[in-house]
């Protein structure tokens, strides 16, 4: 069974990579892209893990962290966000979340998942990838 993410966040580009990327490694990812949307998710469905940002048009991803928290205080929570200082940082791991990821920068995200997965105690494995390849050998190498 794949792991189930909730991500919200409103720029689509950044959704559809990092749900690519997320896909690769063998995690289900879902969509939100405001915070009301994320709340009735959160309410109807279930997820292993909630990958927020920190900010939307109507209202704060922190507000959405807090409230996520007191209605599913097991499940880990991710920001992934553009707000690089370490008051944002700060201030994302005061509002509840386990672990704050800044963008661009993407390589951690699957393995802070994994990692956070296994500490609330779902054994999952990532998928591991493989890749056909071709190996072409000059003749004037060997």
């Amino acid at each position: 069974m794949h792991p189930r993410v909730l991500y919200v966040e409103t720029n689509k580009d950044s959704y559809f990579m990092i749900s690519t990327m997320l896909g690769f490694s063998g995690i289900e990812v879902q969509p939100a892209h405001n915070i009301a949307e994320a709340l009735q998710l959160a309410q109807t469905e279930h997820f292993d893990l909630y990958l927020l940002d920190t900010r939307f048009p109507k209202g704060s991803g922190l507000e959405l962290c807090r409230l996520l928290r007191k209605c599913s205080p097991q499940i880990p929570i991710v920001f992934y966000s553009g707000d690089a200082y370490a008051a944002d940082k700060a201030a994302g791991i005061s509002a509840g979340a386990d672990a704050y990821l800044v963008k661009p920068d993407s390589g951690d995200i699957a393995a802070t998942i994994f990692c956070l997965l296994k500490e609330t105690g779902k054994r999952v494995l990532p998928k591991l990838l493989t890749y056909p390849v071709e190996i072409k050998i000059k003749k004037s190498c060997i």
